[in-house]
């Protein structure tokens, strides 16, 4: 009679319960602000895409873009490109990205007539999501909330291994567990979406957890990966660029990128310019619009001598090269169309979930107790002799 048939008797599984139960707690405000930010984030392009819809000739790609983006920078003397963001079935207006004081301006150009079609701030326009980006990232707080976002990527991993093994509750009531008894006591329907709902869910919150912490710690992951799959190809060039040096147009770059792939198009031109040590990239895709990151070709440059840093090359990529490649499109599910998103936005929710389900349990099952101990009137001196002494509650499931 052990773990297989009575979990709960088991000592490890009982100090296993503690692990989960107090990293819930600690992470539990961060794991319903994550859940909910990353659930609307998976719809961040889709609600800022803004970009007017002019009805004709949508597939008319330029075949030059320095014009356009001069037509941008004489709106707005002064301020650097910053990106040209292809990745749009509509590719007659072209939104150009202008670095405007620290905020985001998009600035859209009719590449046919070479006219300024729109414009925005996306810090203006769309603040909710910008915030919720940041908080998303960094838990609004900077690179120190960055820190703190990765750490509690993990403990989100944590909770999910631990949670499998918790959820075991013995071969006759496994498949009971399985399943919400809607219909129940609030309690045991508490008890039931926590269980099921932590199971069903179990693989996309262990991945959202150990990618997201991907993102702050990479190179640890990336070592990982190594061990196992050749990562060559993802080498870089350190940049020796320095800002007094210029920036070649962002033709230079795309033509030369282009020569490498002819049959990619543009999906995205990246300029980090604005500090020594910067580098140009060139996104190249076959289907621009499709946002998965192992069907794009990567070519980084120098910006003033048109040196390649880097080209990375799908065709060339290794399995450990394409996986940390795709960890951004896995982590928002930005891969497999509407379906696909409306899954993530839906299970996003799920962490959420869990934590309000957890913490309802911890109050019932204990605090309320205790609470009710410390708030409770006085025994008058002879009841209380004849009190029986009152342990500290446990947590026991129902």
């Amino acid at each position: 009679m052990g773990f297989i048939d009575r979990p709960q008797m088991v000592g490890w599984r009982k100090a296993l319960f503690q692990v989960h139960l107090w990293a819930g707690v600690i992470v539990a405000i961060y794991m319903v602000v994550i859940s909910l930010s990353g659930s609307i984030l998976v719809y961040q392009r889709d609600l800022q895409d803004d970009a007017p819809r002019l009805g004709q000739d949508r597939n008319a790609t330029p075949s030059n873009f320095n014009p356009i983006v001069d037509v941008a920078q004489q709106a707005h003397p002064g301020e650097p490109l910053g990106n040209i963001d292809l990745r749009t079935l509509d590719r007659r207006v072209i939104p150009v990205g202008l670095i405007a004081n620290g905020h985001d301006r998009i600035v859209y150009v009719d590449s046919v007539s070479l006219q300024i079609v729109g414009e925005e701030i996306l810090q203006v326009g769309h603040p909710v999501l910008q915030f919720l980006e940041d908080l998303h990232n960094e838990l609004a707080a900077g690179r120190g909330g960055g820190i703190a976002n990765g750490i509690g990527g993990f403990l989100l991993t944590l909770m999910a291994m631990t949670g499998i093994i918790l959820w075991w509750p013995g071969q006759k009531n496994w498949k009971r567990a399985l399943k919400v008894k809607w219909n129940a006591r609030w309690a045991r329907l508490n008890w039931d979406l926590h269980s099921a709902f932590g199971f069903w869910t179990l693989l996309l919150v262990a991945m959202w957890g150990i990618t997201g912490a991907y993102f702050i710690f990479p190179q640890p992951f990336q070592r990982g990966i190594a061990v196992f799959s050749s990562m060559a190809h993802m080498q870089e060039k350190p940049s020796h660029w320095r800002t007094s040096q210029g920036v070649q147009d962002p033709d230079a770059f795309i033509s030369k990128a282009r020569q490498l792939y002819p049959d990619s198009q543009l999906a995205y031109l990246f300029m980090n310019t604005h500090q020594d040590g910067g580098v140009v990239k060139v996104f190249l895709s076959r289907n621009p619009a499709q946002s998965l990151t192992i069907l794009e070709d990567v070519i980084s440059f120098d910006p003033a001598t048109l040196e390649i840093l880097s080209d990375i090359s799908t065709s060339k990529l290794t399995a450990g090269e394409k996986l940390s490649l795709a960890v951004y499109s896995i982590h928002f599910g930005d891969f497999g169309g509407q379906p696909i998103k409306f899954l993530w936005f839906v299970v996003g929710l799920i962490p959420a979930l869990l934590t309000i389900t957890g913490l309802v349990m911890w109050w019932n099952r204990v605090l309320k107790k205790k609470w009710r101990s410390i708030t409770a009137p006085p025994l008058p001196t002879s009841e209380a002799a004849l009190a029986p002494e009152n342990p500290v509650p446990g947590y026991p499931e129902p």
